[in-house]
């Protein structure tokens, strides 16, 4: 093997191992954490999020309510998801407002970023900025507490989240345009191969 592969190889298993340690912080602060209730889109784009561990003693998933609307799409298992595992929840406009939710599936309850939607009527969710890692971009990192207040144990340390808007979403013809440009590079680079 080269040297200079035997390099590259050598640095990237270094900058992976490295990656392990860079993950959210979690709530420490005993009791109930400050709420963020809502999230408005700062651009428009795809709502992405990052599963970032955690995982309680009951089965969860993550969706989203936009402008009001509680998105049907949920995912990111607690159980089965693994760290930086992706979900799409389709795109938003600059404006909308954001308010995330865990569906508990071992109890049939969803609680919400906005403690008003909650049947306890109680905060269940940490928010915090994140820096990102090589396995999670950087974004807003949201972790819950899967269990009735009073009566929880406060750790929000039951499934966990990061999430950004990626990208404005090209018009199609933006889309074509692109698609046709590659094309006609492909095309010329095969002729000059002749």
């Amino acid at each position: 093997m080269p040297t200079y592969v035997r390099a590259l190889v050598l640095a990237a298993a270094s900058l992976f191992s490295l990656s392990a340690l860079a993950v959210p912080a979690t709530w420490g602060g005993g009791g109930i954490a400050p709420a963020t209730p809502s999230f408005t889109a700062a651009s428009s784009g795809t709502l992405e999020l990052y599963y970032t561990g955690l995982a309680g003693g009951y089965t969860n998933l993550v969706g989203v309510q936009i402008n009001g609307v509680d998105q049907p799409l949920t995912g990111l298992n607690n159980r089965t998801s693994t760290y930086g595992q992706l979900l799409q929840l389709g795109n938003v406009n600059a404006g909308d407002v954001l308010v995330f939710f865990l569906d508990v599936t071992d109890t049939s309850l969803r609680y919400y970023t906005n403690p008003s939607l909650n049947p306890d009527q109680a905060n269940h969710a940490w928010a915090q900025a994140y820096a990102g890692d090589p396995a999670v971009p950087a974004g807003i990192n949201i972790a819950f507490e899967d269990l009735a207040i009073p009566g929880s144990d406060l750790n929000y340390a039951d499934h966990s989240f990061t999430f950004r808007i990626a990208g404005a979403v090209p018009e199609p013809a933006s889309a074509v345009m692109l698609l046709l440009g590659v094309a006609g590079l492909a095309g010329l680079h095969r002729r000059k191969q002749r």
